[in-house]
């Protein structure tokens, strides 16, 4: 009779400690990027991809993607990145968080400078909402500490 008290007793205190051990072993690190990834599909001879690149080296554009964005060339065809779905054309542009994560729905075919603009405010938007890290205020404070040292300095 004692022994199945102990047996019942060994096995409640080994379910209690199942039961109550933390998630923390089984959940993995996310080393957040300091900028949005974008990955640009694109192909030789696409006439749209040649415009979309255009219209990302206006003033604009070029300001958000220079400061917060790290742009990457991916050739339609080649191995694309695993839990990506692949696109159907070119140009197809991914915004990608940690991980490869989608931050917004990809960007496909040529779009207007207001179009593009839409595209990198809602991954900023949603890399905020995602990350609670605020790229611009961010940057806006590395550039002011950097700025203050500059002018200490001189």
């Amino acid at each position: 009779m004692s022994i199945i008290k102990h047996l019942s007793l060994l096995f409640i205190l080994f379910f209690m400690v199942a039961c109550f051990s933390t998630d923390e072993q089984t959940k993995k690190e996310i080393i957040v990027p300091d900028k949005i990834s974008i990955l640009f599909v694109t192909q030789p001879h696409c006439p749209s991809c040649d415009k979309l690149e255009k219209t990302m080296q206006l003033q604009k554009p070029k300001a958000l993607l220079d400061k917060y964005f790290v742009i990457n060339k991916f050739y339609y065809g080649e191995k694309f990145p695993d839990g990506l779905i692949p696109p159907n054309g070119t140009p197809t542009v991914y915004f990608l968080g940690a991980d490869n994560e989608v931050l917004v729905e990809p960007m496909v075919g040529e779009k207007t400078e207001e179009a593009l603009m839409e595209f990198l405010e809602d991954a900023l938007y949603e890399f905020k909402n995602t990350y609670h890290i605020d790229l611009i205020e961010k940057y806006k404070e590395t550039n002011e500490s950097t700025t203050t040292q500059l002018t200490t300095t001189a």
